[in-house]
């Protein structure tokens, strides 16, 4: 009779799992990727995979979820700093971009789209990616909301309105930065850019223009 494991160990069995799909979803995107690569990269047998995943779909939704998560508690941590809100948005923007210029083809985001936009037609996806679209939306006016409370901005649109615009202006520059190369792109001008036309729109508070401006210089 095998030894009962922990839930301690398999949550980090569990990882270990999701950490070499994701290596294995990097390296060669979504589509082309089979169960049995991501088998091979944990080193782990087959039967122990099938203990926590039955498919390739479940593990990279599982990898999506995940990475989710870590991206919230970043984003708890940040807030919970007390850190001007717009400082919080660049540090947050300049992660994509470092992200972009140093992951080879753009790290998880071609596979993303794979998995979403080619297999669109897919219901199930579909329904997956307008909650997650959605979630982001509410996510960063949650943010810009704060903001407000705090007395940073002034906007002159609803901030729910504000989140889909830049959500489709940042979508823009990734999905070009990825297929053209982020040098032909002009990633760092599109981010600062979109920094200029968010602060257009929020219009921070008398006294705290300097500051904000300061910060965005950051992208330059």
């Amino acid at each position: 009779m095998s030894p009962r494991l922990t839930d301690h160990r398999k949550e980090q069995r569990s990882r270990q799992i999701l950490d070499a799909a994701k290596s294995v979803f990097i390296r060669k995107g979504y589509g082309s990727v089979s169960l049995k690569d991501i088998i091979e990269e944990t080193g782990m047998s087959r039967g122990w995979i099938y203990l926590y995943y039955q498919t390739k779909e479940e593990i990279f939704e599982a990898l999506l979820d995940h990475q989710d998560l870590e991206y919230e508690q970043y984003l708890e941590y940040l807030t919970a700093a007390s850190s001007p809100v717009w400082q919080i948005i660049v540090t947050l923007y300049t992660q994509q971009l470092h992200d972009l210029e140093q992951t080879e083809g753009g790290g998880m985001v071609p596979a993303f789209y794979e998995y979403f936009l080619v297999g669109w037609r897919d219901s199930s996806r579909r329904e997956m990616l307008k909650q997650r679209y959605e979630r982001g939306i509410v996510r960063f006016a949650d943010l810009l909301r704060l903001g407000v409370s705090r007395g940073e901005f002034n906007p002159v649109m609803d901030l729910g309105q504000i989140s889909r615009l830049v959500s489709s202006f940042q979508e823009g520059i990734v999905t070009h930065s990825i297929t053209v190369g982020t040098r032909q792109a002009g990633t760092r001008l599109q981010f600062n850019a979109l920094l200029n036309y968010l602060y257009s729109l929020l219009q921070p508070s008398a006294g705290k223009a300097k500051d904000f401006f300061d910060l965005g210089e950051e992208l330059l």
